[in-house]
Parts: C-alpha cells; sequence; structure tokens
C-alpha cells in the first residue's frame, strides 16, 4: 500500500539504519548573530503557514559547543537513573558498567552469553575481549578519566514518529569516545536514541504538530544561546513544549519493567571500534527488574542487549537455518519496499526473529547477494517480473543490504544498486566523526529528505488551509490514514526501524 507524494509514502523512507550524524555548517542555515539577552527565551516570531527555508542546523541537527555544553553523559545516565525509579544504591558509573560487560561472558544475566541473547544462534561474537575492556573503566571521573564521552550532536528524527501517532518521533544524543589511556584505543560512538511519548495520544499525530513546530522554529532564532537554553529544556526538563515530557527519561529508551515484559520505543546504540579490530554495532533498550515491585529500593535498571533492526541474518539466505523458509517467504512478499526509484525510498521490514543481534560493517555478512543461494534469487526475480520491474535479483538484494546498520555505515558506500541508483558514501563506518563532519549520505540525500517531511507536516496542518503547491509531499489526513495502514512512520519508513 502506497502513500501519496502524490505518488507514494513508501517512496518516504529514509533508510538511516541507525544512521544518525551531526553537521558543522549547513549552507542554508542563517549564520549566528551576537547573544541575544533580553529576550525571554521562548520569544519566536509569529508562526507563518506554510513554512519554508528550514536549516538543517539547527532544525534537523545541532553541534554548536554553546548547546553541546549542556549535554554531558554524566547528566544523561543521572537523569536515566533518576527517572527509573530505582533504588539510589546503583550508581551511573554501575550502570554504564554493567552495559559495558555485556560484550563479556560470564554468569551474570544479560552478558551476550546469556541464553536468552541470540536465542536463534546467528552467530553473535561474544566475548568481545576489546570492548569489554570498557566495563574496566570509570568515564564519569571529574576532569576525564581514563576515557571520556563527549557530545558530538543532537538529532531531530521528527520523521520516525509513527503515522499513527503512538509517539511523536526520535531525539537523539551522539557521544565519542576520548582515550587517555593506550590500553583501550580506537573509536566508540554511543547514541541514545530518545522515543518522545504523544502527551495525547487519542489526537493521533496531529498532537504532534507543536514538536514539529519547535525543532522547525529554531531556525529563526539567532541566538546560540535561546537555542541552546531551548534544547536544554527539551531534552532534560520538558518545559520546552507545553504538556511534553522530556526527552532523556528511561521511558523514552525501551523501558521494560520487569524480567520478561515487553520493550518499548526507543532505543541506545553502539558504534565500537575498540583496539581497531573490528567495527561492529550493537543495540540496547533499558529494562528495570525489583525483588519487591512495590519498593523502588529493591529495583534495579539495565541496559538488555536486543536485536539490531533491520538486520537478518545471512544464515536466512543460504538456505541452511531452520527459519531460512520462512524468512524466505517474508522476504519476497516484501520485495516491492525494495524497488522504489530513489535512495529515501528503500525499506525492508523483517520479523524481529530474522534479526541478529550485531551488524558487523567491517566484514562482508551483511552483502546479501554473496550469501543468497536458491531458491531465493528465483523468486525474487519472479516477483519482480510480477511487479513489472526491470530489477535483477542482485539489485533486490544489494538494496537490502542497504537497510542493515553494517551496510549503511560501510558496506553499501558507493555500491550500484540497479535503476540508476547509487547508494550514498559514509564517512567509512560513521556518518559523523569526532571532528563533526557528516557523511555525503547525510549532507546529499538524508538531511534534505527529513527537511522536506518536516514543511510537509506543518504545511499540511496550516488554518485556514494553504493547499500544497504542485508536487510538494502530501501529508494531509488521507496520507496519513494510508501510512497508519501501512504500518508506517510520517516519513515512510516502517514503524520501529532504524532509517
Amino acid at each position: 500500500m502506497h502513500l501519496l507524494l502524490r505518488t507514494s509514502l513508501a517512496a518516504l523512507a529514509l533508510t538511516l539504519a541507525a544512521c544518525d550524524p551531526g553537521v558543522i555548517g549547513d549552507p542554508d542555515a542563517t549564520p549566528d548573530t551576537p547573544v541575544i539577552v533580553d529576550a525571554p527565551i521562548d520569544a519566536r516570531p509569529v508562526e507563518t503557514c506554510p513554512v519554508s527555508g528550514t536549516a538543517f542546523n539547527p532544525s534537523l541537527v545541532v553541534n554548536d559547543p554553546t548547546t553541546l555544553a549542556r549535554f554531558g553523559f554524566a547528566r544523561v545516565m543521572d537523569q536515566l537513573r533518576a527517572t527509573a525509579s530505582i533504588g539510589a544504591g546503583q550508581t551511573s558509573r554501575a550502570l554504564y558498567q554493567q552495559w559495558m560487560r555485556t560484550f563479556d561472558a560470564s554468569a551474570a544475566t544479560g552478558d551476550c552469553d546469556d541464553p536468552t541473547i541470540d536465542p536463534e544462534h546467528y552467530g553473535l561474537a561474544c566475548p568481545r575481549q576489546p570492548e569489554a575492556k570498557l566495563a574496566s573503566v570509570d568515564p564519569f571521573l571529574p576532569g576525564g578519566g581514563a576515557i571520556e564521552f563527549v557530545p558530538l550532536g543532537l538529532f531531530n528524527r521528527f520523521d520516525l514518529a509513527p503515522a499513527d501517532g503512538s509517539n511523536c518521533g526520535e531525539y537523539r544524543i551522539v557521544f565519542g569516545m576520548q582515550s587517555r589511556t593506550p590500553s583501550i584505543a580506537g573509536r566508540a560512538l554511543i547514541i541514545f536514541e530518545g522515543a518522545l511519548p504523544n502527551p495525547t495520544p487519542a489526537a493521533g499525530i496531529d498532537a504532534c504538530l507543536p514538536v514539529a513546530r519547535f525543532w522547525q522554529g529554531l531556525s529563526t532564532d539567532p541566538s546560540p544561546v535561546s537555542r541552546a537554553d531551548k534544547l536544554e529544556r527539551f531534552y532534560f526538563d520538558g518545559t520546552a513544549v507545553p504538556g511534553f515530557p522530556p526527552v532523556v527519561a528511561a521511558h523514552s529508551y525501551g523501558l521494560a519493567l520487569g524480567a520478561t515484559a515487553a520493550h518499548g520505543a526507543g532505543q541506545v546504540r553502539t558504534n565500537f571500534f575498540i583496539d581497531s579490530i573490528e567495527w561492529q554495532l550493537r543495540e540496547f533498550k533499558l529494562r528495570r527488574t525489583c525483588t519487591n515491585s512495590a519498593d523502588p529500593t529493591t529495583c534495579r535498571l539495565a541496559f538488555a542487549h536486543v536485536t539490531v533492526k533491520a538486520n537478518p541474518a545471512e544464515e536466512l539466505f543460504t538456505g541452511g537455518h531452520p527459519k531460512s523458509a520462512s524468512f524466505r517467504s517474508q522476504f519476497v512478499a516484501q520485495v516491492s519496499r525494495l524497488t522504489g526509484a530513489s535512495v529515501n525510498a528503500l525499506s525492508i521490514a523483517p520479523g524481529d526473529q530474522f534479526n541478529e543481534y550485531e551488524s558487523v560493517s567491517s566484514r562482508a555478512e551483511v552483502n546479501y547477494n554473496m550469501f543468497a543461494f536458491e531458491p531465493l534469487p528465483s523468486e525474487v526475480q519472479t516477483k519482480l517480473r510480477q511487479l513489472g520491474s526491470s530489477l535483477s535479483a542482485t539489485d533486490i538484494l544489494n538494496r537490502a543490504t542497504t537497510q542493515t546498520c553494517a551496510g549503511c555505515h560501510q558496506q553499501s558506500s558507493n555500491v550500484a544498486l540497479g535503476g540508476g541508483l547509487v547508494w550514498p558514501a559514509s564517512l567509512e563506518f560513521t556518518h559523523i566523526d569526532e571532528n563533526h563532519r557528516l557523511s555525503p549520505a547525510l549532507t546529499t540525500a538524508f538531511l534534505p529528505r527529513r527537511r522536506i517531511i518536516l514543511e510537509a507536516f506543518i504545511n499540511a496542518r496550516c488554518a485556514p488551509a494553504t493547499g500544497r503547491a504542485a508536487g510538494e509531499l502530501d501529508l494531509g489526513p488521507a496520507a496519513i490514514a494510508d501510512a497508519i495502514a501501512d504500518g508506517r512512520t510520517v516519513g515512510g519508513s516502517p514503524v520501529g526501524a532504524p532509517n
């Protein structure tokens, strides 16, 4: 099922599998002017309709030093604990070290050899001794210890809001490791991807309009201090947009209440290259467990290792896994998601039972064209003929690779995808580096599309209706209804995908 563009919202799927960079400068942005000190921080021009000219920085990405100085790693971790209703005895250091121990094998619950992790036996690398060394250090020491995680950027992912308004998108914070010890070398990025709750879900996605307005309005604020104040309140205080809670709260990162409870929306992802051995990406959600649920002092918080979304195991393509047949049926049924005419129009939504617990971007495991054995290629080709597509099965398999973390971060860079498409390049395993450089994929493809979506969502809700210019993206009621029926976000990606 497709959305109107007036062609399709399926063509909007923002394939950013964990690709979440920042930006140093946007050629469309208004240069900073001297700090405004005499205006309240919420003072903004009268909201106009329609909006246009939205700047990448600061309305989609933010990395100015004034703002980032307020987004310390310790502050984020402390607020996760404070909002999780747990005992005061669990420190941020203890929470962090538990998290890093998930890269090791031990008798502790939740480490990578726990039987609940990789239950389908797709081959998770466990233990990862280089990464496990991170559990032996304290990143919260005053003045910086052996390692420190510093903020690289904030990211507006309003486009990831489910079309039904079950939440209002993700608002991300990326940290990069600084090491001061030769015993821990290499690189490490951590991305907190907080899902912002919709305080009035019965009102649907329209209730999220103030959030879209908030971010778009940053383009009209010339003061870095004023913008920093607003963003600090948006992320930490919940007072920037009336009625909305802060982004940084335990529930925003998939918090599950109990040992077996299902996780919610939002997650934290790691992209590690410790000791320069192997780039690999993992995904985590929060879980709270209690010995007495009525007594918060008996409760503890943990980062739970979960599947990497949109990352089906290569064993499923070879046909040698017990779940290969059921995966093959689902994959062929989704071929139409991979036939789009632009890189923003590609998506895949495998059942979670098919996803791996790790995506390795310095090996070719997600180059699915190398692993697809018969009858899968023939079945894909048959489906393409039914769809009237001139693409080949090889094109579809290469397009599926782009949707994985490893594909988007490295394996798909500059790969021809058929139909004249070439996947845009990363910065070699990252889409933002420690110097805040953005990848070509972000600057040429993904950020421009996010801007179109943000503006189209706002403009479709102008009162009185202003109508749409010819060719403008339609995110009005009929298009949203189609997206809800198809399980998509306002940006066109499958709900829950890491795009």
